[in-house]
């Protein structure tokens, strides 16, 4: 049995006797420090994971690990908060038993693997191809399997998204990975047609989210508001159709001028975000459009709840955390039928759903939702209970659990 640090029972061990599974999370960034999906994705799996037999450690490279309540970060500060010393010889235990160890990325690979091999984990878990050399050192000193999630194709990301990107140290990763979570089915297609060597070893788990009385209070408002907000959360690159919905902004407010929209997200505060991508066009409708610039979870989720649609134009989206978010506070949807958006969601039922690249369509989707409130309500109330019938936490972990039950080894 592999060594561990820890002389009492570790955390997740149940009455039948069998063994925790010991798993170390790879990631770049964690929560609430986070610049988009995979942070999200991440922070929420390690949070389920902690609750069951799983005993879970967290390797964050770089990124700022915070314990406790912080209060606000970008440009440069820090605020309240706890931060967990870099390269800990230890690690540190935050108050639901996640063991975390923090280095710097100058050096992640030498001190990283020191404290992964001090730990002894049973499993690797890969979040990101940036960290691949970090766990090419980690798997030789310990011999641990490895499971490498794919949250975002890099190769999908360069043919179909337009984004500049290497993909050969992900597609390294995949080759050394004992199994590869796809997130969604669309993406399994997408790995296994671009390396069909790892096609027996992917599986399909997708990402979850966490419920909370504030969201649940957000659904079926009985007395919607007559001008109503569109909501946009996310990165501002091309393929998640930014172009796309500011041209459909003219269009909506000749028809509602006092609709507003509210574009969350960004590498900076919204001032800047706005002089990048507000266009000349738009002047004439700059007082019903507000750039927010990146936001805490916290403040993101303040918008979810003032929100009446959500609106998700991407081109290319491997699963989208932001589809669960809206569901889960009863927003109105309207997203491209592509990837995870079209696997989470129906038309019409629980959302409205466009072709990518399709302005006038999502034009058409969004005006349906703005100008009917009996509308916006049916699909954000069935949205709302289907997002809690199928994709909350602990029904993704324990799938994971399965996974790493299939490669763990014998002990």
């Amino acid at each position: 049995m592999l060594a561990s640090h820890r002389s009492d029972p570790p955390r997740g061990s149940d009455s039948s006797g069998s063994e925790p599974v010991r798993v170390l999370h790879l990631t770049p960034e964690f929560p609430p420090v986070i610049w988009g999906g995979l942070g999200t994705a991440v922070g929420g799996l390690v949070a389920a994971l902690a609750r069951t037999r799983v005993e879970v450690g967290v390797l964050l490279v770089g990124g700022t690990l915070v314990l406790g309540g912080p209060r606000r970060y970008g440009r440069g500060t820090v605020g309240r908060g706890l931060l967990a010393p870099a390269g800990s010889a230890r690690g540190v235990v935050r108050s639901d038993g996640v063991l975390f160890f923090h280095v710097a990325p100058d050096n992640a690979v030498d001190r990283g693997a020191d404290l992964a091999e001090e730990w002894q984990p049973h499993i690797l878990h890969l979040h990101s191809a940036w960290l691949w050399p970090v766990a090419q050192v980690i798997q030789a000193r310990t011999g641990a399997p490895m499971v490498f999630t794919v949250h975002s194709l890099d190769r999908a990301e360069y043919e179909i998204g337009e984004l500049p990107t290497d993909w050969i140290a992900q597609e390294e990763a995949m080759a050394g990975a004992s199994r590869i979570i796809a997130v969604s089915s669309s993406e399994s297609a997408l790995i296994c047609r671009y390396c069909p060597a790892v096609a027996g070893r992917v599986r399909v788990v997708g990402n979850g989210i966490a419920d909370s009385r504030q969201a649940r209070q957000a659904v079926g408002n009985p007395c919607p508001e007559p001008d109503p907000l569109v909501l946009y959360s996310g990165r501002f690159v091309a393929r998640k159709g930014i172009e796309g919905l500011l041209a459909t902004i003219p269009k909506i407010l000749d028809r509602t001028p006092k609709v507003q929209f509210v574009l969350v997200g960004g590498y900076g505060g919204g001032p800047e975000i706005e002089q990048e991508w507000l266009k000349e066009s738009l002047t004439p409708y700059k007082e019903q459009i507000r750039f927010t610039g990146w936001l805490l979870p916290d403040e993101v989720n303040a918008w979810y709840r003032r929100a009446d649609v959500l609106v998700v134009p991407s081109w290319y989206e491997p699963f989208g955390m932001v589809i669960l978010e809206g569901m889960l506070h009863g927003l109105a949807i309207a997203a491209s039928a592509v990837g995870g958006p079209a696997e989470i969601l129906e038309h019409d039922l629980t959302a409205l759903l466009f072709p990518p690249r399709d302005v006038e369509a999502l034009s058409r989707c969004l005006l349906r939702l703005v100008l009917d409130p009996d509308l916006r309500i049916r699909l954000g109330e069935a949205a709302a209970a289907e997002v809690r019938r199928r994709w909350l936490w602990p029904q993704q972990a324990a799938r994971m659990e399965g996974v790493y039950r299939e490669v763990l080894p014998s002990r």
